[in-house]
């Protein structure tokens, strides 16, 4: 090699080991950058832990009750309901979703005191369904309390959820449930 007029000897088998390390290192490089790159596109759709808040609208289809004549005003009941979920505040991933539920209810008629727990399922219009547990107290202020997302099928595929609910009678057979709902959803 010559620079300037000068001349330079240089070990061909030295050079070959540093194109060969450059090449390496750029490899190794633009292999991280697109690590990098794929996994922030991965966690860009990932839901983590985004808090939504959404209104179910109720109708109460079907309640049947038994009084079970330890006190005065105890029942023992089961509901059956259909509702539409609209979101108020957040993702807008549940909006406009048909869903049904059943309750199993346990409290003082009287006194409005109880517990109870449920199961739903949201259904959108591609028939992808979200699976819900609730349970519930009654202090004889009103009913809630927490509720999960179990599981979900198609797009919902994974979907994991914990939050709460407070339920708000308007006129029997209607009502409405106001949840706040941490949501993952992974691949949204």
């Amino acid at each position: 090699m010559s620079e300037g007029g000068r001349v330079f000897l240089v070990n061909s088998s030295v050079l070959k080991k540093e194109t060969i390390m450059n090449r390496i290192s750029k490899i190794i490089a633009l292999t991280a950058l697109i690590g990098f790159v794929f996994g922030t596109a991965v966690i860009g759709n990932a839901v983590a832990g985004q808090k939504v808040k959404l209104r179910n609208v109720w109708y109460g289809a079907k309640w049947e009750q038994l009084e079970s004549g330890h006190e005065e005003g105890h029942v023992v009941a089961m509901s059956d309901g259909k509702f539409v979920t609209n979101n108020m505040e957040g993702k807008a991933l549940f909006d406009g979703m048909a869903g049904s539920g059943i309750s199993l209810w346990d409290f003082n008629s009287k006194t409005g005191v109880g517990v109870m727990n449920g199961y739903g399922v949201n259904t959108d219009k591609d028939g992808d369904k979200i699976y819900i547990t609730w349970e519930g107290k009654n202090d004889g202020k009103g009913w809630k309390g927490p509720l999960t997302y179990v599981k979900g099928t198609g797009k919902y595929e994974g979907i994991k959820g914990k939050g709460t609910w407070a339920h708000y009678s308007v006129k029997p057979p209607l009502s409405y449930v106001d949840l706040e709902v941490d949501v993952e959803l992974p691949g949204r």
